[in-house]
């Protein structure tokens, strides 16, 4: 803020406490006085949303980071290089819409319905009637009483959905603005909410469903939207899906494409619930232009918010445009059509209704229910994320050399945009020790260009660890562990002779001499290691020309690749009547069995491990680095991190004298 306020002295030449006009630098809002701003800053842009951006940083890195991600990642690329040129989007589309709901549904409808003996009637509404269901979309219901009794309801569905099989992890959320109970249905796998007291959810539904029906460009907008923001943990970490969806309604408003709903209730009879009017006819909306694409009201979505000013303003889908929050709701007779609606819904409820929520940071009406504020729950640091998104979502849609290879671009705006914000986030809040230590990696660069120096610098660290070994830290000897701030090049295991190894190596297997002792060890320690990654984690491994000769190499290369995980949830038992190989390689038999069918453990693993032996052959130091273009690297959850790991983990349980024992066999 200090250095701020510097440069706008300067540019004034006036001194601090005199009149100035100045704007702010985050929103450049206008003020008379320089003071003015300064309070604007400090009250309305604090930096209090950058400290706690990290941990919703992290919980996206973890979500791509992990496996599952990954595949599906590589999975979505196929099919968009395959499918007809111009079907990409619809190739997205399909991929991620879900099929089960309505089996699930009407399964759920009938146990309860039957159970309850005809006294309730269920009622689907959200993603689920709009049609916009994704393979992970919950289903939302909502229980009618006849006898009119909610509470009871309740009560008794809480019971009922507890003792039974069908469903599974019954959690009864009474405190919330619409209390519902939450479960998992056991034969789908989805989780059902389930609510009683209000059934405006189901009139809402029926507004966005019939919208979408109107053309099948709405649907898909609305679907890829919420598709893009489910990627980036939008929906889930910042905002719900219909905050999302009002959203989108607003942005169709604001393009002319849908009038206010203000507009589609005038002359038509009052749907009256509980005060609420939630009557609409949307013969009054105009058909979308022929020359409109997809595209265009995808790009249009992110055009408008990525310029929008969430904390000033109220989004209003009722009047088809923002109002100053303190202005609609502070000021008498500004805004009349909520306070009759307030008014009809204490009348019609009997009791006080709350009012809009202004102290929130964000502000986004409720299309029919104007006291009703969909975006109240999103915290400044969510906003600050939020805006960072659209802002890159934006960019991306306006980079014509991007939106050219369909793929690319898709990837980048569901997985590579989150890859960008970590890393830029990153780049920007190094603290200066570890400034010093990335200098070579301080530039922001291509994928393929960062991959191209990553190959030159671990071949120069490979020649150096050759050429000088007592330049070796003891920070050689462990692992570098990959963390979210900073990706290594390389991870790093090496293994040098203990007082035992040397005393298994007897008289009666080699000569006295110490170069041959150590040169025994190193090579039955070879031996092992080249036997467990062909046979135990079943790697194919493709050996460099160097490798092969009659003698040890000081330094081999192989270059490892493989689909499927079987390192994962390896244990390392010790067994007196079992050898630890023998072990390992029948828990390799029963990988191979179970996990080609289970997608979890269908990886795209691509590596190249050196292993550097000392010239005095006391020290093997094994390397592990990615392949150039593989984004996912040296990340803490990624599958080279993961095997390398277990590597350790069995090198260092695999007993000397064993691999002494084998080696005999084999020799």
């Amino acid at each position: 803020m200090t250095n701020n306020v510097e440069s706008r002295q300067t540019k004034s030449n006036l001194p601090l406490g005199q009149t100035n006009a100045a704007n702010c630098t985050v929103c450049d809002a206008p003020f008379k006085t320089l003071q003015e701003c300064l309070a604007h800053e400090l009250l309305k842009h604090p930096i209090e949303p950058l400290k706690k951006l990290p941990k919703c940083l992290d919980a996206v890195t973890k979500l791509h980071a992990s496996e599952e991600t990954q595949f599906e990642r590589r999975l979505l690329e196929v099919f968009v290089v395959l499918s007809p040129p111009g079907q990409q989007l619809k190739t997205v589309l399909d991929f991620y819409a879900g099929n089960s709901a309505l089996e699930c549904f009407l399964e759920v409808r009938k146990y309860i319905e039957n159970q309850l003996h005809g006294k309730v009637m269920v009622y689907p509404f959200g993603s689920f009637v709009m049609g916009l269901t994704l393979r992970d979309s919950d289903i939302d219901l909502y229980l009618k009483s006849i006898d009119g009794n909610s509470n009871e309801l309740y009560e008794k569905t809480n019971r009922l959905l507890r003792h039974t099989g069908c469903f599974s992890d019954v959690i009864a959320i009474r405190n919330a603005r619409v209390p519902i109970i939450r479960c998992k249905h056991v034969a789908s796998g989805l989780s059902v909410d389930i609510s009683m007291s209000s059934p405006n959810g189901t009139h809402n539904s029926r507004f966005v469903t019939d919208l979408l029906n109107r053309d099948v460009r709405l649907r898909e907008l609305f679907l890829f939207v919420k598709i893009w923001a489910k990627k980036l943990l939008i929906i889930g970490k910042v905002m719900t899906s219909y905050c999302l969806i009002t959203l989108i309604i607003y942005q169709l408003q604001q393009q002319r494409h849908l009038p206010s709903i203000k507009k589609l209730q005038s002359g038509i009879p009052v749907f009256d619930v509980g005060g609420i009017n939630y009557a609409y006819s949307l013969e009054r909306m105009p058909a979308l232009p022929a020359f409109l694409t997809t595209f265009d009201l995808i790009s249009g979505f992110f055009e408008l918010y990525s310029h929008m000013d969430f904390e000033k303003k109220m989004l209003s889908p009722y009047l088809g445009h923002a109002l100053d929050v303190e202005a609609a709701f502070m000021v008498p007779g500004n805004f009349p059509e909520y306070n009759a609606q307030v008014l009809a819904i204490e009348t019609a409820m009997q009791e006080r209704s709350k009012p809009f929520n202004v102290e929130s940071d964000v502000f986004v009406q409720d299309p029919f229910e104007l006291s009703r504020n969909v975006g109240q729950s999103i915290s400044k640091t969510q906003l600050f994320y939020l805006n960072q998104c659209l802002a890159a979502a934006n960019e991306a849609c306006n980079d014509a050399k991007l939106k050219s290879t369909p793929p690319k671009f898709y990837d980048y705006l569901l997985f590579g945009l989150a890859e960008q914000l970590v890393e830029e986030h990153r780049l920007e809040h190094v603290p200066p020790a570890k400034q010093r230590k990335e200098r070579p990696k301080k530039e922001v660069k291509t994928v393929d260009a960062v991959a191209v120096e990553a190959k030159v610098e671990v071949a120069s660290t490979t020649v150096a660890a050759k050429g000088d070994k007592s330049s070796s830290s003891s920070d050689d000897r462990k692992p570098t562990v990959a963390d979210n701030s900073c990706m290594p090049l390389m991870h790093v295991y090496t293994l040098t002779p203990t007082n035992n190894d040397l005393k298994t190596l007897n008289s009666d297997f080699v000569s006295k001499d110490a170069i041959s002792i150590n040169y025994i060890w190193a090579t039955i320690n070879v031996n092992a290691i080249r036997n467990i990654l062909s046979d135990i984690y079943g790697l194919r491994m493709k050996e460099s020309d160097a490798n092969v000769t009659d003698e040890l190499p000081l330094s081999m290369i192989w270059q490892i690749s493989s689909t499927l995980d079987m390192w994962s949830a390896r244990n390392f038992p010790r067994s007196t009547t079992q050898s630890f190989f023998a072990q390992q390689m029948q828990q390799t038999v029963e990988f191979r069995k179970t996990r080609p069918q289970n997608p979890s453990y269908v990886v795209n693993m691509r590596g190249r491990i050196s292993l550097i032996i000392a010239e005095d052959y006391r020290e093997l130091r094994l390397e592990l680095q990615p392949m150039p273009g593989d984004l996912l690297g040296l990340q803490r959850n990624s599958p080279l991190t993961k095997f390398f790991k277990s590597l350790k983990n069995l090198l260092c349980n695999y007993n000397f004298k064993e691999k002494v024992i084998s080696f005999q066999y084999e020799h």
